[in-house]
């Protein structure tokens, strides 16, 4: 069991160039017995677990506290201010020394990628779950669009973030990267090599007040500086990465669920089924009215009928009659036509009264 420093003691050991990012970080056990050496990022991991927090907020939080210690003591000590600008004219720099020490306030919201880690997570369990259902399950095309549908809003989350990396991912460069690794060569005598001459108390007073001021190990921190926006732009080309590996995750989820969707195919609702059908049966009866024949078809072949068979029957008749006719006029058979004055010329014709009544009182009859 190692002791670790707590947070504020180590930031504040790496801002004053006490602790090397470069150098391993010498720990006691908890018994005091045996020192171990860890690296500055197993350290940090301990603490990001410890406070429940994570690399690139600490990180951050580290860089902070060391540009602004820097910037205090740039404003507190004028010989330090003048050291620093003349190494910034040999690189032909036009800036202030205070502008070395420039940072954003916040950064990227590493719990983002998280809180998407989790969504993944959920939605290939419930992925997973499908997958044992049969074809026949209810709703089951339904189901597989609403996963679709979830797993298409979190590539829109995952695509939000990466331009948000994109944006903020050159941030914390340190665009005077060379500036600072000229500087982490030079130790804390060349910011005191000036200092003020005689032995009377006033300068040896204002002399060690410049000799405490300025850290030892200055040119360590000025080295941490430029590590730190290495970690800090690492952890996000890491971000971005995880964004990326999890649209890669959606694409194929997506292509699978496409494949599962068209074997299944959509579910139709009860009641739509029974209007199907209900048009079915419609339908069936419609085109077969189609092929049959309509009442007035029926009406108009009957008559038709009729018509001709009568005429086959006159024919025959005629036939008949003539042949009748032929016969009778053979035998000289005639017919007289008589004409009736009085009722009383003929007794017997009351029948005969009858049929001229009938035949709308002409006196005419055959005889």
């Amino acid at each position: 069991m190692l002791v670790y420093y707590e947070l504020p003691k180590f930031a504040e050991l790496v801002s004053n160039g006490d602790i090397n990012l470069s150098s391993t970080i010498p720990l006691k056990s908890m018994d005091h017995n045996m020192i171990h050496n860890v690296s500055f990022i197993d350290h940090c991991n301990h603490l990001c677990e410890k406070h429940n927090t994570n690399l690139l907020r600490l990180l951050s939080v580290i860089l902070q506290k060391l540009n602004g210690d820097m910037i205090l003591r740039t404003n507190k000590y004028p010989q330090l201010n003048e050291k620093l600008k003349s190494a910034i004219g040999e690189w032909q720099e036009s800036i202030e020394p205070m502008d070395l020490f420039r940072c954003p306030n916040n950064c990227y919201d590493s719990n983002n990628i998280v809180q998407l880690q989790n969504q993944m997570k959920g939605y290939d369990e419930e992925f997973s779950k499908l997958k044992s259902l049969s074809q026949d399950d209810i709703n089951l095309y339904e189901t597989l669009e609403g996963l679709k549908n979830n797993y298409h809003s979190c590539e829109e989350n995952i695509r939000d973030n990466l331009l948000e990396l994109e944006e903020r991912c050159n941030e914390y460069d340190n665009p005077h990267r060379k500036l600072f690794d000229d500087l982490s060569t030079r130790p804390k005598s060349f910011y005191i090599e000036k200092m003020l001459e005689g032995d009377n108390n006033l300068n040896n007073n204002v002399n060690m007040r410049l000799v405490k001021g300025i850290p030892e190990n200055i040119h360590v921190i000025f080295l941490n500086s430029a590590l730190l926006s290495t970690l800090i732009s690492k952890c996000m080309e890491g971000h971005k990465s995880e964004c990326m590996r999890l649209k890669q995750i959606i694409a194929d989820k997506n292509t699978e669920i496409d494949d599962l969707m068209n074997r299944v195919g959509p579910g139709i609702p009860l009641s739509e089924n029974l209007l199907n059908i209900f048009e079915g049966i419609k339908s069936f009866f419609e085109d077969k009215d189609e092929n049959l024949p309509s009442d007035d078809e029926d009406e108009i072949d009957e008559s038709n009928i009729t018509d001709a068979l009568n005429r086959v029957v006159n024919k025959d008749e005629l036939s008949i009659k003539d042949d009748d006719n032929s016969s009778e006029m053979s035998d000289k058979e005639m017919y007289h036509l008589k004409i009736l004055k009085d009722e009383s010329d003929n007794e017997d014709s009351g029948e005969d009264n009858e049929k001229e009544e009938k035949n709308d009182g002409d006196n005419i009859s055959f005889f």
